[in-house]
């Protein structure tokens, strides 16, 4: 039980029916522990703690508790609260054991899988009952089951999903946190870049910011966590509080301390919810020669991406250009361009074009995917190119070309591509964000 200088808590630990959640794991990180999780730091919990105003609730309940960071913090806040935790691992209470605590704190610990679609009956608490719900999912998409589509049901978000693939453990904690928090209760949760930021969890995001008051989403600098360098967010939000007209966005530096707030209008906020993006793409702000800024989209008449994947390069009858092939930058105005052998003959070309997108001379090309994508950037000089599919090509008017190239060799630009970019270890930009980017 929780212990601190002599005091214990009480908490009774149950083990539920039993459940094969651990063999329905479709995908872990290899450096996150046999559940997918990365363990949440004392700093961080406490942060997630701080930004939910509530003076006193009765109920505090985590989903997925694993060390007991959360809870932990939380109980520390809510001296009088009743804390119950769940938590699939057999091994969860050694570590609550070992989770100190300086106040009495009434506790029941479960075992039992937490996407059990009748969890509230398991552990004996009815839904939309929880004052306060806390939460770091873990990093795995679960094989889909019944339970999961009733879980998302119960919570709203049914219809927000174009393929059930799409499921991760992220979207479902929250679901089922969301079933069993009354209304107007808090949920604090810690989630990762998808569901922030991915254009196809653009429909949850709408559905929350209608459905729910959305209050704070704090970005966290990466490597909050240990093992991995994942891009994760506080969020937290009141149950069935109204509807989400402005959301407060800000962002935390590696010393903990918080920008000033951001707000954003839902409709913004439906497209991203990450500070980083939605600051550099403020509107009113100029560019740094003064010029009014404008979006991408509007420098450019078109845009493509190759269409030769990786593992048909080798293959393919002409020279591709692919990631490998971008140059690094040699000084300050030097011009990275497409080497002279991926230029092909007119002959070539037309050929090539039967099989494959190709850049033109005057294109800008950029990596659409993989680590430290920001930093590759060429021009299209010598001739028509073949791309891969893991490059864009931007076909900009003779009025934008060079102020484009030049805002992507800057340290603006790439700053601007970095946050517009999300995924964890293989990061890609999409289309949409490109164009939305301000130069």
């Amino acid at each position: 039980m929780f212990k601190d200088n002599g005091v214990a808590a009480r908490r009774e630990t149950v083990t539920a029916s039993s459940s094969s959640f651990n063999q329905d794991l479709a995908r872990a990180s290899h450096r996150a522990d046999h559940w997918g999780r990365y363990y949440t730091s004392p700093a961080i919990s406490r942060s997630l703690i701080d930004s939910i105003e509530l003076h006193q609730p009765d109920l505090i309940l985590e989903l997925g508790s694993g060390s007991g960071a959360l809870c932990t913090a939380a109980a520390t806040r809510w001296q009088d609260a009743k804390l119950v935790t769940v938590d699939v691992d057999q091994h969860a209470p050694d570590r609550l054991d070992a989770a100190h605590v300086g106040c009495q704190v009434r506790h029941n610990h479960f075992i039992h899988d937490v996407l059990d679609e009748a969890l509230s009956d398991r552990i004996g608490l009815r839904l939309d009952s929880v004052d306060v719900a806390v939460c770091n999912p873990p990093y795995i998409r679960p094989r889909w089951r019944a339970d999961f589509a009733k879980i998302l049901e119960g919570a709203g978000l049914s219809d927000t999903l174009t393929s059930l693939h799409d499921a991760g453990a992220d979207l479902l904690f929250l679901a089922q946190n969301l079933r069993l928090l009354r209304r107007d209760g808090k949920l604090g949760l810690i989630l990762p870049d998808g569901l922030v930021t991915a254009e196809k969890f653009c429909r949850v995001r709408r559905a929350l910011l209608r459905q729910h008051l959305v209050e704070q989403v704090v970005q966290l600098p990466r490597r909050a966590f240990k093992g991995t360098e994942a891009q994760t967010y506080l969020v937290v939000l009141s149950k069935m509080g109204g509807e989400t007209d402005q959301v407060t966005l800000r962002q935390m530096n590696p010393d903990g301390q918080l920008s000033d707030p951001l707000q954003v209008p839902q409709d913004a906020a439906e497209k991203r919810l990450d500070y980083a993006f939605h600051a550099q793409a403020k509107p009113s702000r100029s560019a740094g020669d003064g010029r009014m800024k404008i979006a991408v989209r509007d420098a450019l008449t078109d845009i493509l991406r190759g269409t030769v994947c990786s593992s048909g390069i080798a293959g393919f009858p002409m020279p591709v250009f692919h990631l490998g092939d971008f140059a690094g930058p040699s000084h300050e105005h030097a011009i990275r361009v497409v080497p002279k052998h991926f230029a092909l003959s007119n002959r070539n070309a037309q050929r090539a074009a039967a099989q494959a997108r190709l850049a033109l001379p005057g294109d800008i090309l950029l990596a659409r995917v993989g680590r430290g994508l920001q930093d590759r950037l060429a021009l299209v000089v010598h001739g028509p190119c073949v791309i891969s599919d893991c490059v864009f090509a931007l076909r900009a008017t003779d009025e934008h070309r060079e102020r484009l190239y030049r805002f992507f060799e800057s340290d603006l630009g790439r700053s601007a591509i970095a946050s517009s970019a999300h995924g964890v270890a293989a990061r890609f930009l999409s289309k949409a964000n490109l164009l939305d980017i301000q130069l």
